[in-house]
């Protein structure tokens, strides 16, 4: 694919250069389109946002009404180099971010809910009702924010209880009957305590995508319910404390990905242990769900074809934190922990097919080999010795994938500042973080009677094809320091250091069960009397390696090989920066910044090596923020990045069965430009833009198997060495782009005031955005790439007179357009050595209208 050059990139956008924020407070309707400075704490103090010497974005509540941003995948539209994806989860800036969600493996952005640090992103999405502010900081943050921040880091600013009494709610409707309320009170219990109670729930019946088996519509439905109660107090002079504690309960039909490509219609497509599904659309007297036998998705990507509905649920989600400060003569000491719990599961059709039942046939006689009966040897020998018992097996294929993940974690920040009017500001810091994880994934066939009853082997109830288990323990700690010294009026120096120590520790249990597939008892040679056989002890590995902690153990009642995992890393982080500010409007700095990531294992899988060493990352950054009156706000950055170990996953082949392993990246390079810019022309028109141009490439890397590609046949694969054992060629990945590096990325929002009187004002807004295609996959081929796609919103506003009432409508994705925001391949039998694509989708047009009331 043609990527235009850096330079070319930058010097096009160079008169739009970057801009600090899209980020607005209120000032009076005569006023309203001005520059205003939004305050900050993306380096842990209140600063401007013009002068923070790091790149970052700011959403306000006024802005993300205004452009009717309501999820982590709308910030990604309007901020340079932020991607999300919602189909697994993970979010990515610069290109670094979370690769896999395997137990075992860390997030590259950290994700922070009022400067405590999260392990999800749930905190990003939650209302502006709620939020005041969110801040987006690009490149690594190892210093203040540490752990996982390597890519940068998402802060979130709840709205606090309030000095006076208040009362506010809002009511909206949307199409895919989509209904939802939110409600809160907020003020004074005594002149030193305030409270706040609030609350929301939201319906949305409908579903984006159709199934044509006659299931439910998939893809955005949810029943989601939220509470949270804050006390703010002073309990004392130059002492503050802050509490809040909420709960979330959500059902989802949570669909975001769809089949792209043909069924392949092999008996047993490459991976399976367990017969395939389209095979059985050739077999005579099949039954199925509904009446397709051809993937819809590959005439319209928003229509599939499922037996299993897609079901996930959130229960007890609990979340507890605390912020206290003691502002001492010179110095705050401040303290910042919080507690979540939480238990995910889920479940969905694994097959894209509506197959309920076949049969499969008999192989056909030998007669070169002296067989007179159909069925092959076995039959053949029943037959003759027994009598007629040998008959075809009936097939009840459907495949199910069943996650289930309950997750405990707590974090505690202990910091010392510096509150004096002086040349030198430093803060110094300890942190600590425990986390409790337990995953489950469950491949399921439990459909087929024989799935339950394994050939002299332990009962398999579940009914899965495979069962992989891990719980694991994490510890981490961190001692930091950072300190900016103003050595002149202008001129700023900045240096920290952060020393990291992780731990983690735990266990692993997998089992796998084949049907069919083993010579000698396969479904066309034994046919209703092949059993299912218990493929675990041939398929985990018993070799020593780092991070085993025990040997491998099967446990006779379930069949479960378990195995005990354990190691630690520390890393030490830091920046050093300068920063030049000659004028009050005008801002330079230059940064070196080292991030760091844990190592992590490879959990679930009990593979030949399940440790993955510790991830680095080296930056390199140049920026400017200037201001030109109270109009035009600039901003431009340019980061050069050198990784040293980066953890990418790749499917494997172990032992006949496909693992998603995460190996570390020998040596890679990533580059950028970008560029923000508001410009206010009058006081009633508002413009901002934003772009951003990312490169990236692997330099060292060899040798993996493209498991879609596995003989190495693509036009740009770079085969070496010869091939292995299993039949695979491996493969140099030098001069592959990153996964999730989009190479060029353009947000636009035009927004104009209406001054309306005695009946208020109204805010019409527009907003363009496009996205490049984009490479999913480290081995950057058709299967793993998303094509590029735009998308248009239209918003309004109006506010009554006193701002008590406001009206906001919208219509996102104006034009229906198809986005995506991953891609993965899987390898076909028929045609043979080709591929299929899945696609992780974007919400289709969605519209709607709320009412706002403020008491």
């Amino acid at each position: 694919m043609k990527r235009p050059s850096l330079w070319a990139a930058a010097s096009a956008l160079a008169i739009v250069a970057t801009g600090q924020a899209i980020a607005q407070e209120d000032t009076d309707s005569s006023e309203v389109k001005r520059l205003e400075q939004v305050t900050v704490t993306a380096v842990k103090r209140e600063q401007s946002l013009n002068d923070v010497p790091v790149s970052v974005t700011a959403f306000t509540e006024e802005t993300r009404q205004e452009l009717a941003l309501d999820s982590l995948a709308d910030f990604a539209r309007f901020t340079p180099s932020l991607a999300f994806s919602s189909g697994d989860d993970r979010v990515f800036i610069r290109g670094v971010g979370r690769q896999t969600n395997t137990n075992g493996s860390d997030p590259g952005v950290a994700t922070y809910a009022d400067g405590i640090y999260d392990s999800s992103t749930s905190a990003v999405g939650k209302s502006d009702f709620f939020v005041e502010r969110v801040e987006i900081l690009r490149g690594p943050q190892g210093t203040l924010y540490g752990r996982n921040s390597i890519g940068g880091a998402i802060n979130v600013i709840s709205k606090r209880p309030t000095e006076t009494f208040t009362a506010e709610a809002r009511a909206g409707i949307a199409n895919y009957q989509t209904y939802e309320i939110e409600a809160a009170i907020s003020g004074p219990l005594t002149d030193k305590v305030r409270a706040k109670l609030g609350g929301s729930f939201r319906d949305q019946k409908d579903g984006y995508y159709k199934n044509v088996a006659g299931g439910p519509s998939e893809g955005g439905a949810n029943e989601t319910t939220y509470a949270e109660f804050q006390l703010d107090m002073d309990p004392a002079e130059g002492f503050s404390l802050w509490l809040k504690a909420d709960y979330l309960d959500a059902s989802l039909r949570n669909r975001s990905t769809n089949l792209a490509s043909p069924y392949d219609p092999f008996p047993f497509p490459p991976g399976y242990l367990t017969p395939g599904n389209a095979f059985g659309y050739y077999m005579p007297g099949f039954t199925q769900a509904g009446s397709t036998t051809t993937n819809p998705g590959v005439d319209d990507i928003r229509k599939f074809n499922a037996n299993t509905p897609t079901q996930s649920n959130v229960d007890g989600n609990y979340g507890f934190a605390a912020i206290a400060t003691w502002s001492l003569p010179t110095v705050d000491i401040k303290y910042q922990g919080g507690y979540r719990i939480f238990d995910y599961n889920s479940i969905r059709d694994d097959d894209n097919t509506d197959m309920i039942s076949y049969t499969y046939p008999l192989d056909p006689a030998n007669i070169a080999a002296g067989e007179l009966f159909t069925g092959g040897p076995n039959c053949a020998w029943l037959i003759e010795n027994i009598g007629p018992i040998c008959a075809p097996a009936t097939i009840y294929p459907s495949r199910t994938f069943g996650y289930i993940e309950d997750r405990a974690y707590s974090s505690h920040e202990l910091t010392v500042q510096s509150t004096t009017d002086s040349d030198l500001w430093w803060i110094l810091g300890a942190y600590a973080y425990y986390e409790d994880a337990h995953q489950e994934s469950h491949f399921g066939n439990a459909a087929q009677p024989q799935m339950l009853a394994p050939f002299g082997a332990a009962p398999n109830p579940s009914g899965d094809y495979v069962t992989a288990i891990s719980d694991l323990n994490t510890k981490s700690y961190a001692v930091f320091g950072q300190a900016d010294y103003a050595v002149t009026d202008t001129i700023t120096l900045t240096g920290g250091l952060r020393y990291s120590q992780d731990e983690k520790y735990g266990s692993e249990q997998l089992r796998v069960l084949g049907y069919g597939i083993i010579p000698g008892i396969s479904l066309g040679g034994s046919g209703a009397l092949a059993p299912v056989i218990d493929l675990t002890a041939a398929t985990v590995s018993y070799a020593d390696a780092p991070g085993v902690a025990s040997a491998v153990e099967i446990d006779p009642a379930t069949g479960l090989a378990r195995r005990r995992l354990a190691a630690d890393w520390n890393a030490l982080s830091g920046v050093a920066g300068i920063q030049w500010q000659p004028d009050a409007s005008t801002n330079y700095y230059a940064r070196y910044s080292r991030g760091y990531k844990s190592g992590g294992f490879n959990a679930g899988g009990i593979s030949q090596f399940p440790l993955t060493d510790k991830e680095t990352l080296d930056a390199y950054e140049v920026g400017m923020k200037k201001s030109i009156g109270d109009q035009l706000q600039l901003n431009a950055s340019y980061f050069y990045y050198a990784y040293d170990g980066l953890q990418a996953p790749l499917d494997v082949v172990e032992n006949g069965v496909r693992l998603t392993r995460f190996f570390n990246i020998e040596d890679s390079r990533a580059q950028g430009v970008e560029l923000e810019a508001m410009w206010t022309p009058t006081d009633q028109l508002r413009i901002l833009a934003s772009y951003a141009y990312n490169d990236s490439e692997v330099r060292s890397a060899c040798c993996f198997i493209d498991v879609v590609d596995p003989l190495g046949l693509q036009s740009d694969a770079q085969p070496v060495g010869p091939i292995d054992a299993n039949g695979n060629q491996p493969q140099d990945l030098k001069g592959q782009m990153l996964p999730r590096t989009i190479p060029n990325k353009l947000g636009l929002n035009v927004s104009y005031d209406i001054p309306l009187g005695a009946n208020g004002d109204l805010t019409v807004s527009g907003n363009y955005s496009w996205q490049d295609a984009t490479y999913h996959g480290v081995f950057n081929r058709p299967y793993s790439e998303t094509e590029a796609f735009d998308q248009v919103d239209l918003i309004g506003v109006w506010k009554s007179p006193a701002d008590r009432y406001r009206v906001v409508g919208y219509v996102k994705n104006v034009f229906d357009e198809q986005g995506y925001d991953g891609a993965t391949g899987t390898l076909t039998a028929i045609p043979a050595g080709g591929s299929a694509t899945t696609l992780y989708l974007t919400p289709p047009r969605t519209y709607g209208v709320q009412l706002q009331v403020r008491f």
